[in-house]
């Protein structure tokens, strides 16, 4: 019978699994369809809302300055909103283990050491002398008494067991909330950290776009040089005082001049769009750019080294991860001596760290109050070429007022002093912001 039985219902199985088909053909088919049974997620076939990808209307300018796009650089950075949300939220976790650790702190206990006597000598001792002929009816309270001490011992080792995983679990919760708070530290350091490097970097963008501004407006002086150069060879030909190669020779000095241009042109457009991306404005390729603010070129002084790096965010960062590992040796209860090992391995591990963390950073201390000097001799010397320039400018005014040169090669000598002044001009540009990375250093931001 029982036979029959699990023939009929293998019977029936296979005949239902033959009716509902294939089941690789039910698996590629609920792949097909990608059906989300809560009909809120995302799918294959869905459309996301508008509101959910638009790109927001983006702010239109027409002129800016460097203090309007630090501004809108703090204000429009992702990376430092979300720094500032991390931050909230740690605070939060931090506030959540804080109440899970006072309510652990408020229960436990130790298990009652409290007995009752099991002996004649334990009873006299704790109620006084009792008449001898009334020992026998205690026998049977002494046999009752030691298996109640028994029960309470009992009880009391489940409540010292109950105990020391509630101990543990505090520890737990303490290295947690180590963890958590040190979490916190380097979030305050890092969003500090952000906003240096963000304020450094923007005005890197700014100044490398003053910059090719500036080349550009050179450039076009220039190609009305090599222009007016075309049209002299052109004329002097025709007049039959060159030859058709000078001609030639000319032609292709503009043209080369206009591609440059195309080329500084194209880097310039690249280099605005992306800034205005950055900065959460509208594109325009007119945006009027204000020049840096004034500033009176110093040579580099330096700062002590160890003030240096006792100002680093990164060294800081380091010295918490050292904390934090001697905390979680401290707070750690180890169940054996590898584990013990292991969290000492883990502070030697961070001390060392900090040590190639400190080489790196005196390399790169190095490497910028290096560069700062190399910056502020190129606009020394930017300065003093200037200076000869304008000095053969008067010269070469003197000789054109008296007729000595022609106009057009007072034009071309007037253009060596344009150049001369961009290269001051560039020099400066420079030196600014290799000064702001100087004070970004001096700050704890270290590149």
């Amino acid at each position: 019978m029982k036979r029959c039985l699990s023939a009929m219902i293998s019977s029936l199985l296979c005949w239902s699994l033959l009716s509902a088909g294939p089941v690789a053909v039910h698996a590629a088919k609920a792949d097909e369809d990608n059906t989300i049974r809560t009909g809120k997620e995302a799918t294959v076939k869905e459309v996301l809302k508008d509101s959910f990808i638009d790109s927001g209307t983006l702010a239109p300018i027409k002129r800016l300055d460097l203090d309007t796009v630090l501004k809108l650089s703090l204000d429009h950075s992702l990376n430092y909103k979300l720094l500032t949300f991390k931050l909230t939220a740690v605070k939060l976790n931090e506030g959540s283990l804080k109440e899970q650790k006072k309510e652990l702190d408020v229960g436990g206990g130790a298990g009652s050491s409290y007995t009752l006597p099991e002996s004649i000598e334990e009873i006299q001792e704790k109620y006084g002398e009792i008449p001898e002929e009334m020992l026998p009816s205690l026998y049977p309270t002494l046999e009752t008494n030691m298996v109640v001490n028994q029960l309470l011992n009992g009880v009391g080792n489940i409540a010292d067991a109950m105990n020391k995983q509630l101990q543990g679990q505090r520890d737990q919760l303490i290295v947690a909330l180590r963890q958590v708070e040190m979490e916190q530290a380097n979030t305050v350091l890092d969003l500090e950290e952000a906003r240096i490097g963000i304020k450094l970097q923007v005005t890197s963008q700014y100044a490398e776009l003053l910059a090719l501004n500036k080349q550009r407006t050179v450039a076009e002086k220039y190609l009305a040089i090599l222009k007016a150069d075309l049209k002299r060879a052109e004329l002097l030909q025709e007049m039959g005082m060159t030859s058709a190669a000078k001609v030639t020779e000319a032609q292709r000095e503009v043209q080369k001049q206009e591609q440059q241009m195309d080329g500084l042109q194209s880097k310039y457009e690249l280099a605005l769009v992306q800034f205005c991306f950055d900065l959460g404005i509208a594109y325009d390729p007119d945006i009027v750019l204000a020049d840096i603010p004034d500033f009176t070129p110093q040579p580099i002084t330096y700062m002590k080294r160890e003030r240096v790096l006792e100002k680093s965010f990164e060294m800081k960062r380091q010295w918490n991860s050292i904390i934090l590992a001697q905390q979680q040796v401290h707070y750690t209860n180890a169940s054996n001596d590898d584990q013990k090992d292991l969290l000492e391995l883990n502070v030697r591990i961070a001390e060392q760290q900090a040590e190639k963390a400190r080489i790196e950073l005196n390399r790169k201390i190095d490497e910028l109050y290096s560069n700062a000097e190399l910056a502020y001799k190129a606009y020394v010397n930017a300065v003093n070429d200037y200076n000869n320039a304008k000095q053969d400018s008067i010269h070469m005014m003197k000789r054109y007022d008296n007729g000595l040169v022609s106009r057009h090669d007072y034009d071309k000598s007037a253009f060596i002093l344009t150049q001369q002044e961009m290269a001051e001009e560039l020099a400066r540009i420079q030196l600014f912001v290799v000064e702001r990375s100087v004070d970004a250093l001096e700050e704890g931001f270290i590149m």
